[in-house]
């Protein structure tokens, strides 16, 4: 089955075309980086997925149910960009990771290696470890899909790499299906299963040792890859 599937989805903000007849289909198990230049729609294509806005044309399944009529959230995590949630919350993680109600297993904890933070302050954190910490409250109604809005902005590159292999064991020993906007290019080829690069009126997925065809295909030819030493 497919966890997300989107048919010829168009969409505009006050009549401006943020991308047109753009189709996606994403496995169950699937670990996939969304690429693009900025301003291509890659956030905006991700609230389309979670029901946040509503496409001008095309269609949207999650888990083959229509999106109109899906009722099922607690099969999906998601965790917005860097400001969106408030980082100076002056709660403990204790607190964060009870604001869904639900308790959080300790094997999750172990997994995201946060299972001595809970007296800490959400705001004393890293930026690695608050990301950490907000996985496992997405993570807290055991979904199948987990979408990830360029979650490692302003992340060392030490902790950059062992969030990638968090979520790379999340998709691997969970089945955990991952959507996950980036532009660390230079990284996702070593963890992501396929990759995604959308830019306005183009789509383009394919696997993640032929993204320098997908890149050129979506860029041109002038474009750089920085890849991390790891």
């Amino acid at each position: 089955m497919k966890a997300v599937d989107m048919d010829e989805v168009s969409f505009s903000y006050d009549g401006n075309s943020v991308f047109r007849d753009v189709t996606i289909h994403i496995d169950e198990g699937d670990f996939v980086a969304v690429i693009g230049p900025n301003g291509s729609g890659k956030t905006t294509l991700i609230k389309i997925a979670l029901g946040l806005l509503r496409p001008q044309a095309g269609g949207i399944r999650l888990f083959g149910t229509p999106i109109e009529s899906f009722k099922s959230w607690e099969l999906v995590g998601y965790i917005p960009q860097k400001g969106d949630f408030e980082r100076n919350f002056p709660g403990s993680v204790d607190e964060v990771l009870a604001l869904k109600g639900g308790a959080i297993d300790k094997k999750t904890l172990e997994l995201l290696e946060i299972e001595r933070l809970g007296k800490r302050r959400f705001s004393e954190l890293s930026g690695g470890q608050q990301q950490k910490v907000l996985i496992a409250l997405a993570l807290s109604s055991k979904p199948k899909l987990l979408i990830l809005d360029e979650p490692t902005v302003g992340v060392d590159v030490q902790a950059l790499q062992n969030f990638y292999s968090i979520l790379k064991k999340l998709n691997k020993e969970r089945g955990v299906t991952i959507l996950l906007v980036t532009h660390e290019v230079g990284m996702i080829q070593s963890y992501v299963k396929s990759v995604l690069c959308v830019s306005r009126e183009f789509s383009c997925q394919g696997k993640p040792e032929n993204l320098e065809d997908i890149l050129k295909e979506a860029y041109g030819k002038s474009f750089d890859i920085h890849h991390h030493k790891h």
